[in-house]
């Protein structure tokens, strides 16, 4: 039986990709911040995630694999810093005083390719990185640390490069998450809704194909270095806001909120996923519309009836 480790294994993706593994007979323990429901999870505090604990857990469970997708996409550099980099570093330095040697699959970002992305052209894993946002460049340093790690000492890595994974639960600082909030959270029916510019295509997978990627990456033996997780399907986000809106039933006006508008924002990324075909890790095509619908139910669901 394979054994695996997954910190952020109570987050969005991480949700799904320990319920995947345990599906396949796996056993996977999930190693997160917030208390645990399941008895084979870790609960570490901020403080605690350091190569010490991380050493004794290594040690007590013996993975042979390691999904690193604990961190943040929100907060400050320095924040951003220490939720992303300084827990990596900490698990690389775990790993070098343990000796152990089990494939770690560490989540990197779209974000981190940045000024480099050309509009409508597949961004490809060879391209230089120029992230320009304070998250790309956390979720950067996290990944170089990882190559290097790997290049120092043998150890296979893999970097899964995610794009925009969408699914039911999903947080609300990313926009379909927000929208389908926004709309649950109105009363009597009607809603306007605060958007930022729609006349954009952007790469998105839904996330049960995201998990399932990254454990077919895991288990394919010479998949190793940078991989995007992507579906190369970039949807309109007004097709997809259109859709959440008929899934609602209710009466959705929208609103542009400048706030939510970035300047010189590029149209068209769509992810390459070469790569995932030359491993063999394909997702299926992605159903917007049924993707969609999920989001807005569990949004729904969470709030509750409508006042």
């Amino acid at each position: 039986m394979r054994r695996a480790l997954v910190t952020g294994g109570r987050g969005f993706i991480g949700r799904h990709l320990v319920r995947t593994l345990r599906g396949l007979g796996c056993r996977a323990a999930a190693i997160g911040r917030s208390p645990a429901s399941d008895p084979s999870d870790i609960v570490l505090d901020e403080a605690s995630w350091t190569p010490r604990a991380l050493g004794d857990i290594l040690e007590r469970e013996e993975p042979d694999l390691i999904f690193h997708l604990a961190g943040s996409a929100t907060g400050t550099r320095e924040q951003l810093d220490r939720a992303n980099v300084g827990t990596t570093r900490a698990i690389l330095e775990a790993l070098a005083h343990t000796g152990q040697k089990p494939l770690l699959v560490s989540a990197g970002s779209a974000a981190e390719y940045g000024a480099a992305i050309r509009d409508g052209e597949p961004v490809e894993e060879t391209l230089a990185c120029a992230p320009v946002s304070d998250y790309g460049v956390s979720k950067h340093a996290q990944s170089c640390a990882v190559l290097r790690f790997a290049e120092e000492t043998g150890h296979r890595v893999i970097v899964a490069r995610v794009f925009n994974p969408i699914g039911a639960g999903m947080p609300a600082h990313l926009a379909l998450g927000s929208f389908a909030r926004q709309i649950a959270a109105s009363s009597g029916g009607s809603c306007c809704l605060r958007v930022g510019n729609l006349n954009v295509q952007r790469d998105m997978i839904d996330v049960e194909h995201a998990a399932k990627v990254l454990i077919d990456l895991a288990f394919t033996e010479n998949a190793c270095g940078v991989v995007n997780i992507c579906s190369g399907q970039a949807p309109l986000l007004r097709d997809l806001v259109d859709c959440m809106i008929s899934s609602s039933g209710r009466d959705v006006s929208l609103e542009v909120d400048p706030a939510r508008v970035r300047p010189g924002e590029i149209r068209t990324i769509v992810g390459s996923t070469a790569r995932l075909a030359e491993f063999g890790c394909l997702p299926p095509p992605t159903d917007f519309p049924g993707v969609v619908a999920r989001i807005w139910e569990a949004a729904a669901d969470s709030a509750g009836p409508p006042n």
